[in-house]
């Protein structure tokens, strides 16, 4: 069975490697989501860039290809414009040369079997008349058919082994040099967002100084925080006004409350609510907010008011003033 092959070449980024298994390189296609514009697929093989193919959202979006790489080459992928691209093939069967020690000691016959290989391809060169051509055998790639360049090709075919695991190991280096840069970048990012975090946080804990209400503790005992100062006219004894509330024990309980319809309508000052109501409310402008404390005097005393109310019990409203006449 032949293996999977793939590359995924994002944009602006080069994929350099030294190939290890030899593998055929079959498509060319766009990402899922795609920008407008051309982007072209290129591979550099001896400093020399090639493109394979150009693509473009929603006219050409894959491309199929023929291009078999072998093992010892160094080849670069990229992509230019602003898609990403992925590269797919397969992985060739690997030829049986025995042992390590079989193949330096026939190493002869191999550089014989080269040779003829090289007649081969360029018998092959020569038909087909380009100037420049991707060849699928041997070590080197890129043929130029001119007469300086033929000796080179024959060289670089009788590469023993060694070289080979030379090769691979620069390149290994290089992948590790870059590695750490990369992660360098990666925590210098990751750091940014905590310098922000913790600004946010600072700016949230200081927000709620700015805001703490006004406390006013009278000498009845009843204490008065406004939670909200209005900006219309301030409430009098003898004014008629509207109150929305919520009114609670110590202990959370709500035991009675205006929060919608009809607001709650009294006269100031005139006795017509608990003591607490008629001293605290006195002052707030319309649209004001406040936080009433009443002691059990200012309130409904040692009786209190059964069976929400027990006695002796300290109330706590949060009262608006919504209307005023």
């Amino acid at each position: 069975m032949l293996g999977f092959w793939g590359l995924t070449v994002l944009p602006d980024k080069t994929y350099r490697q030294v190939v290890e298994n030899s593998f055929k390189l079959s498509m060319a296609a766009l990402d899922e989501t795609t920008k407008p514009g051309r982007s072209s697929v290129r591979v550099t093989v001896d400093k020399k860039t090639f493109v394979l193919c150009s693509l473009a959202a929603g006219k050409t979006e894959q491309q199929t290809l023929d291009l078999v790489f072998t093992e010892g080459e160094e080849i670069t992928f990229s992509v230019s414009g602003e898609n990403t691209v992925h590269l797919s093939g397969n992985y060739l069967p690997e030829e049986d040369f025995g042992s390590d020690e079989d193949m330096y000691d026939d190493e002869d016959d191999m550089e014989d079997d080269m040779e003829e290989d090289d007649e081969e391809e360029d018998e092959e060169d020569d038909e087909e008349g380009e100037e420049n051509a991707i060849v699928t055998k041997g070590a080197k790639r890129v043929a130029q058919f001119e007469e300086k360049t033929a000796p080179a090709k024959k060289q670089a075919k009788v590469e023993t082994p060694v070289k080979k695991e030379e090769a691979k190991k620069e390149a290994k280096k290089e992948i590790k040099k870059e590695e750490p840069k990369k992660e360098a970048k990666k925590e210098t990012k990751k750091e940014e967002p905590k310098k922000e975090v913790k600004k946010e946080v600072k700016k949230e804990k200081e927000a709620p100084k700015k805001e703490e209400p006004k406390k006013t503790v009278l000498a009845s005992g009843l204490v008065i925080e406004d939670v909200k100062v209005g900006t219309g006219a301030a409430a009098k004894s003898g004014k008629k006004i509207g109150m929305r509330y919520i009114g609670r024990l110590t202990n959370g309980k709500v035991f009675d409350k205006n929060t919608s319809g009809q607001p709650f309508h009294f006269n100031l000052g005139r006795g017509e609510v608990i003591k607490g109501w008629d001293q605290g409310i006195q002052g707030m402008q319309l649209g004001g907010e406040r936080r009433l404390t009443i002691p059990p005097a200012l309130a409904y005393g040692a009786r209190g008011a059964p069976p929400d109310i027990p006695k002796n019990a300290t109330l706590v409203f949060e009262v608006k003033l919504v209307t005023l006449k």
